[in-house]
């Protein structure tokens, strides 16, 4: 089902292709704006730098980026084609595909651009045979990739002839892009930084996520350089906030243009870290001759930096040419990167590859600020956080903190979402049992439920000690808080007692259930198994217990409404089902109904789980299925 976006929706259009092939001359005749703004470019006749301009179609006013082509400038433009909602892969038609075209193609596919098109420049220096017979060797490069579906549009920017052609395909690509999501906390990668009379430093780049207003503080990372934002312009126009996906020109205040550069990261005070050790998932080129080896020396290129960094794979020795894997990204020491999951890189190597350049691949970053990669399992956990849900994830990053439970700023850093986002996830998980919170406010620290129980277990273990002599037996990293949280518990369920500063068993104690762990584990193992889970014969073979235990367990996190029984073979954690709902009511809200197939995307589910997961909402009085589609009651 296509969502469509609004015409106040934030668009950017970005070319790409070989040098010479009339990707600035196309921008120019649908835009009016000369691109190439430097000296050398208007002396040389070639773009080396971005260039920026707008363009009114059918009422929407979209940003277009115009990038360099030649090989030397590839930092340049993978720094326009991060973030661009659709793309103009643009061919001469004269020479056809060259090396540059399959490498922009390739930077684009890494980068996650999912729309675009093909326009075919210089028409009027070919016949029509000729035309046609380009037709067919575009289409096979493109096929199997994002752009196999995308038209192809052939134009003369000498005569015009195409352009109206090319504008309505804009238009119609344009409408049928899925909206882009503004959430998250604020960064702008900075692509151009400049002095500006009467107004002082103005730096400019696509917000990636968040949004900024007039009077904020921010930070330009890594560095740290501290500014005000004075004035915000979108298309030249003065306004008073912008969000993600807006190609902004920020005023700033406290701050020369020497303390900026290209590359560097505006985000809010405390919001962003940047990180030195990433976990991704990474592509290799199948223009690559030989496969990927378990470790080397590349150029990363993330948002409008590029910065050297030590490839490591996870889980193989080698990766083949067009083949998918983990590996982990270990950041040169002064460059640190501002970045989040989710988002996209390229990684590229120092030789050539023949008729291709030197891109190795890219992929999309899994989980800032990692440990390094020195367990077996490391493979496992990296995927384990890769296919992990919003909420899944902030359980993943809670867990493998240990006792090191974090605060909401901390998770911010870690997931990238903001603090609203963070604090509802948290509440979520705080009423499923799966986290437990200490304290209040920004002050508050999280544990998950199994280090809970580990912790708990260690401290009736030691216990019969004075209270700070058995804090200090415990991890160092355990905040005091949430010592003081997991002491209150085991004293609440009359497990132990305090005489003074002394704690002891209790001498009255009600005996601790046997499967108190165990049912710990198994809402730890329910969380992560969000809505595909085993069924409930299979949960003794899965936890290595007797039958018996797992099944009592199992009844007590029903008991407990940890656990939602959907049919009598099959339970959900109810965290996972309560965002389902949230995200079913969200999807109807906007759509009115919903079809199997977008039911089944909306799940991320298999039709094992999915077909009862809806016929659980019909029963719950919260849809109603006509024919095939689903509405709310």
């Amino acid at each position: 089902m296509t969502t469509g976006v609004s015409s106040s929706l934030p668009i950017v259009v970005g070319t790409a292709g070989h040098i010479d092939h009339g990707k600035t001359a196309l921008v120019r005749a649908l835009t009016g704006i000369d691109t190439d703004r430097l000296a050398v470019e208007k002396q040389r006749g070639i773009t080396t730098e971005l260039g920026f301009a707008h363009l009114d179609l059918g009422g929407r006013r979209v940003a277009v980026v115009d990038v360099p082509g030649h090989e030397r400038f590839i930092r340049s433009m993978v720094a326009g084609a991060t973030g661009l909602d659709l793309v103009m892969l643009v061919v001469a038609a004269d020479e056809g595909v060259m090396p540059q075209t399959r490498e922009h193609l390739d930077v684009c596919q890494l980068l996650g651009v999912r729309r675009g098109l093909v326009v075919v420049t210089k028409r009027d220096l070919v016949d029509d045979d000729w035309l046609a017979l380009l037709d067919s060797e575009l289409a096979e490069f493109v096929d199997g990739g994002f752009l196999e579906p995308a038209p192809r549009v052939a134009v003369s920017t000498r005569t015009g002839a195409g352009l109206d052609e090319l504008r309505a395909a804009l238009t119609r690509s344009i409408d049928e892009l899925p909206a882009r999501a503004a959430n998250g906390v604020f960064r702008l990668p900075i692509d151009r930084v400049f002095t500006l009379k009467g107004f002082g430093t103005v730096a400019t780049g696509t917000i990636a996520s968040g949004a900024v207003a007039i009077g904020d503080e921010v930070r330009a990372l890594p560095r740290g350089v501290a500014a005000r934002v004075r004035g915000l312009h979108i298309h030249g126009e003065a306004v008073e906030h912008a969000r993600a996906g807006q190609r902004c020109a920020v005023n700033l205040g406290g701050v020369a243009t020497d303390e900026l550069a290209r590359g560097d990261v505006l985000a809010h005070p405390g919001a962003v870290a940047p990180t030195h050790v990433i976990d991704v998932r990474l592509r290799h080129v199948a223009a690559a001759r030989v496969p990927l080896p378990g470790r080397s020396k590349v150029l990363v290129h993330h948002g409008t930096t590029q910065v050297g960094a030590t490839l490591v794979l996870v889980g193989g020795s080698s990766l083949a040419p067009g083949a998918e894997g983990f590996a982990q990204l270990r950041i040169d020491r002064t460059t640190p990167l501002a970045a989040a999951p989710g988002d996209r890189f390229i990684v590229r190597g120092f030789q050539p590859m023949a008729n291709h350049g030197t891109t190795l691949g890219g992929g999309e970053i899994v989980r800032v600020h990692a440990a390094k990669a020195r367990a077996a399992d490391h493979a496992a956990i990296v995927a384990g956080f890769a296919a992990a849900r919003a909420e899944e994830r902030l359980a993943l990053e809670i867990r493998a903190a240990h006792a090191a439970a974090p605060t909401v700023a901390e998770l911010v850093r870690r997931t990238g979402a903001d603090a609203a986002e963070v604090s509802a996830t948290l509440a979520l998980l705080a009423a499923s049992g799966l986290v437990l919170s200490a304290g209040a406010g920004d002050a508050a620290v999280h544990l998950h439920a199994a280090v809970v129980a580990s912790l708990e277990q260690t401290v009736l273990a030691l216990v019969d000690l004075p209270r700070e002599e058995l804090r200090q037996k415990l991890p160092t990293a355990l905040p005091a808080r949430a010592f003081d949280a997991i002491v209150e518990r085991l004293i609440g369920r009359g497990l132990i007692e305090q005489r003074g500063e002394h704690l002891r068993r209790a001498t009255i104690t009600r005996p601790e259930p046997a499967s108190s762990a165990l049912e710990s584990e198994l809402a730890a193992r329910f969380a992560a198994w969000a809505l595909e889970p085993p069924r409930p014969k299979e949960l003794a073979a899965v936890l290595a217990r007797p039958e018996p235990q797992v099944a009592q367990a199992l009844a007590a996190l029903h008991a407990a409404s940890l656990v939602t029984k959907i049919k009598p073979d099959l339970y959900v954690a109810s965290s996972a089902l309560a965002t389902l709902e949230q995200r079913l009511r969200a999807y109807l809200g906007a759509h009115r109904e919903i079809t199997p197939q977008a039911w089944k995307e909306l799940t991320g589910a298999s039709r094992k789980f999915s077909i009862p997961l809806a016929e659980y909402f019909d029963a719950q009085k919260i849809t109603l299925r006509v024919g095939d589609l689903r509405r709310l009651r």
